[in-house]
């Protein structure tokens, strides 16, 4: 299903540029698969994430599964979570941007789930 996509999102590409008179170049920066660890979610670790980031006023969107940071861990078996200082969007696009006021309360949250988990490997 992806190499379908990836097909015709490359077809897409190269009508466009040849439209415009246009080439075009495609480079695979890095591929991550997604990662479910089984019992991941009633972990101590995102318990304590939950807690903390409900604690702080965030209503944290935690699923089951991560396709970002938290992959190569989850993959090997080792609990993980990923989470961010603000409000953000249009990730990784030239457009990406964030609110820089609530990034303070966001920064606050993350320096209290370091404390919070720094005995975890006791």
């Amino acid at each position: 299903m992806i190499a379908d996509l990836e097909k015709k999102i490359a077809a897409i590409l190269d009508e466009e540029a040849k439209r415009v008179g246009m080439t075009v170049k495609t480079d695979l920066i890095s591929s991550s698969p997604a990662a479910v660890l089984p019992g991941n979610r009633e972990s101590h670790l995102v318990k304590m994430a939950e807690a903390v980031h409900r604690a702080m006023g965030f209503d944290p969107p935690i699923g089951n599964a991560g396709s970002n940071n938290s992959s190569p861990a989850l993959l090997q078996g080792i609990p993980s979570i990923s989470t961010g200082a603000g409000p953000c969007s249009d990730a990784h696009a030239l457009t990406e941007n964030c609110e820089i006021e609530p990034l303070y309360k966001g920064i606050k949250k993350i320096l209290l789930l370091e404390i919070a988990l720094a005995g975890l490997a006791q």
